[in-house]
């Protein structure tokens, strides 16, 4: 997994905004998000260790240890998912 913070996820939410990626639901914290560049699919999946988050995504960038796309697209549904939950509760 990938500790992500600010620095690292820049470039990423700036490509996530021009290519729009559309995401999926699965469970809590899990997701998929379909490729704007292809017809490839990726789970995405987050977790909080000691107040850092963290993301996992099955693309080579990720792979390489590199924040992409798919996980900010990812982390977005899943801030607001959370945040619903709070507003329920």
């Amino acid at each position: 997994m990938i500790r992500l913070t600010r620095e690292n996820t820049a470039k990423a939410v700036e490509r996530c905004k021009q290519l729009k990626p559309k995401v999926k639901f699965i469970k809590d914290r899990l997701f998929v998000v379909y490729s704007s560049n292809n017809d490839n699919v990726y789970h995405v999946s987050f977790d909080v260790k000691n107040g850092e988050k963290f993301g996992k995504c099955e693309c080579k960038a990720s792979e390489k240890g590199l924040v992409c796309y798919h996980i900010v697209a990812g982390a977005t549904v899943n801030i607001y998912r959370q945040g619903l939950k709070r507003q329920t509760a």
